[in-house]
């Protein structure tokens, strides 16, 4: 089976100064390579490590394995990781800020960014509906109109009539409500004041569009 967090973190380096540095929520952002040239690519993945224990969530779609979650238990000692007292299943991470953390892939592999969710972003609301609706999402860049025909199928499209047809997946966790999209970032989900919904998507900036539902 593949595991996520083994993908993700086997053979890292750990640089940080205690395991306080490691507890709360963590998003995916966006992977990189050591080349410059290299494009930015979103990371749909949610982890989450609380006193002993971890959870980690992967966009279904994304992974080709036995499960898309896993949860257990770690240990931390100076700079490795441990997941459930395993001594080979190691991770070691390079925490840049209380916020950003890099995970450092090796031969080869991409380099993956998450960024820390604060109690801000959790929702305050349970009556955030999305499947069976209709939404126009604006951003200062662009907009489009996504239609979540169901739980797993969004319809896209633009202006000029073009369209095309991704999954999603929604995902309740330790309070956020997450957004995955095939070929976007994450978004985390709340309620707006004016009776919109708001996403918030973390990737080399923040980002913050609204969803305004169709008729």
């Amino acid at each position: 089976m593949k595991k996520i967090l083994i993908t993700l973190f086997l053979g890292l380096f750990l640089s940080c100064s205690s395991k306080e540095n490691l507890e709360g929520t963590w998003i995916g952002a966006y992977s990189y390579s050591t080349n410059s040239d290299s494009k930015k690519m979103p990371t749909r993945i949610v982890i989450t490590f609380e006193k002993d224990e971890y959870f980690a969530k992967s966009f279904k779609y994304d992974y080709r394995s036995e499960s898309d979650f896993e949860k257990g238990t770690y240990e931390y000692n100076r700079d490795t990781i441990f997941y459930n007292s395993d001594q080979t299943n190691t991770a070691l991470l390079e925490i840049i800020s209380k916020d950003s953390l890099v995970i450092k892939g090796l031969e080869g592999a991409n380099n993956t960014v998450f960024k820390r969710l604060h109690d801000s972003l959790k929702s305050r609301s349970e009556n955030i509906d999305l499947k069976g609706k209709r939404f126009l999402r604006t951003s200062l860049n662009y907009t489009d109109t996504l239609n979540f025909i169901n739980d797993s199928i969004i319809i896209k499209s633009w202006e000029n009539n073009r369209t095309l047809e991704i999954h999603w997946e929604r995902i309740s966790h330790n309070g956020f409500e997450i957004l995955f999209v095939d070929l976007d970032i994450p978004y985390i989900i709340t309620k707006g004041r004016d009776g919109t919904i708001k996403l918030t998507g973390l990737h080399k900036n923040r980002y913050e569009l609204e969803l305004r539902e169709l008729e």
